[in-house]
């Protein structure tokens, strides 16, 4: 009786492996999922905080900063931009835009400008998010992540 017991122990252990082998792959696409999950949520949140920036930098008013070959408005807004998403696995498919809203009516809306004191700008930053897991990648692809920050610009003369 003492040796059938023994036996069957053994083998056992042969059947626990091949469970953990079946299960092992659902493991590991969860695990990578959650992995990948984060990455985008961490995109995400770089992306807006890169609109926030060029915002807050664009109702300033300075034609001043770092990163831009010519100091000019416009191109100070896409540095402070660039250098927020520099961070990013793929910030070469970055993109920024800007327009504006005219003070006080906010009706017309004006492409590629910052606009004057008291108009409304609003930068906008494109991304595309392209997941580390080969199976995501294959399935998914990438995934375009878009964000938007308004803001009137401060009164660095009369608003008019």
């Amino acid at each position: 009786m003492m040796k059938k017991l023994r036996s069957r122990q053994f083998c056992e252990g042969g059947q626990t492996l091949a469970e953990f082998g079946m299960i092992l792959p659902i493991l590991l696409v969860v695990i990578f999922g959650l992995v990948d999950m984060s990455r985008a949520m961490q995109s995400y949140v770089t992306i807006q905080e890169a609109a926030r920036d060029g915002a807050r930098y664009a109702v300033t008013g300075r034609i001043d900063c770092t990163g831009a070959a010519i100091q000019n408005r416009d191109n100070c807004i896409k540095a402070a931009v660039a250098n927020r998403v520099a961070s990013l696995n793929n910030a070469a498919s970055v993109s920024s835009s800007f327009k504006s809203w005219a003070y006080p009516s906010y009706t017309t809306v004006t492409p590629n400008n910052a606009g004057n004191q008291c108009d409304a700008v609003e930068v906008a930053v494109s991304y595309s998010y392209q997941p580390m897991t080969p199976v995501f990648n294959f399935f998914v692809g990438t995934v375009p992540m878009k964000a938007r920050e308004r803001m009137v610009n401060e009164p660095f003369g009369t608003c008019s």
